[in-house]
């Protein structure tokens, strides 16, 4: 179960335009913890090296040992041999495969660990309903996401391999299906610096978290793997709780260059819609001249 830390601090609305999204239902004084969530699912991030499918860090061959059920290669740990959250593509590969796994090259980047997320999600369709359903909620922008490179990448190296490498039935999970799953974890996805290399996780209440380029909020994760958003000013009660989805510190064009192509919208906060970004001026070319001629045409 998610741990969210008091739920009476926002409400959830909806709208056309950001979909849904929180506000603050009271006045959240600055450094007050608004979100300590739990991840809804976790996994490797899709472009790895070999990581152990258990604790998720960094394996090659000396370190790691097969799991004696599906041939996945586990860190040394003992507790990562008997840890459930291998289970999904473990299950996977003994019911679906029937053969185990041979991880033969620890190289980076590795294309068999591509779908893995993508398996963990599917998987709780059947095993965790409750979490399909928080799952299946969130923002996947398939129709946005149609036709780019990302997508059509997905398709090959994720949905076909699932069908032509696990024997997914097409039946039971489209191709569309398959890609809608991909488009979450694109969106939602959070990559938590935890561990060598990060990984990425899925978290329910943080995905309403709207962008904006001034934020009012930040996050962090803690030692378990929960995202806390923290108020970093004063938040009245009634007003829209937001992260930075970029980094704060790009300019302007960087920022939604990234924003278009990850997240597929174009930002227009206040400080996005300002030439001047608040007066800042943090986008602008510093002139190394000591004095600039303008001359007329």
């Amino acid at each position: 179960m998610n741990k969210n830390a008091s739920n009476e601090l926002l409400e959830v609305k909806q709208n056309v335009i950001l979909g849904r999204y929180l506000i603050a239902s009271r006045d959240i004084a600055p450094g007050e913890i608004i979100i300590n969530e739990s991840p809804l699912i976790k996994g490797p991030s899709q472009i790895t090296g070999p990581v152990c499918l258990s604790c998720l860090c960094n394996i090659n061959e000396q370190n790691s040992l097969e799991c004696s059920k599906c041939g996945w290669p586990l860190c040394k740990n003992q507790a990562c041999h008997v840890d459930n959250t291998h289970e999904a593509e473990c299950n996977w590969t003994v019911f679906k495969r029937n053969e185990k796994v041979k991880i033969k090259q620890f190289i980076t980047p590795h294309r068999t660990y591509e779908c893995i997320t993508t398996i963990r999600c599917l998987y709780q369709q059947e095993k965790n309903p409750d979490i399909w359903q928080k799952l299946i909620k969130l923002e996947s922008h398939s129709e946005k996401r149609k036709g780019t490179e990302k997508y059509e990448s997905d398709r090959l190296i994720i949905a076909q391999f699932l069908y032509r490498f696990f024997k997914v039935n097409p039946e039971q999970w489209s191709e569309d299906d398959i890609l809608k799953i991909c488009g979450i974890i694109q969106i939602n996805g959070h990559e938590v610096p935890l561990t060598n290399p990060p990984y990425v996780a899925i978290y329910e209440l943080a995905s309403m978290l709207e962008h904006s380029c001034i934020p009012n909020c930040c996050k962090s994760f803690s030692n378990e793997g929960n995202l806390i958003i923290r108020a970093t000013q004063l938040i009245k009660k009634g007003e829209n709780i937001s992260i930075c989805y970029s980094d704060p510190l790009w300019s302007t064009i960087n920022r939604n260059e990234h924003l278009i192509l990850t997240k597929y919208f174009h930002c227009k906060c206040k400080r996005c819609t300002d030439p001047t970004e608040l007066g800042t001026y943090y986008s602008a070319v510093h002139c190394l001249n000591k004095y600039v001629f303008i001359k007329n045409i």
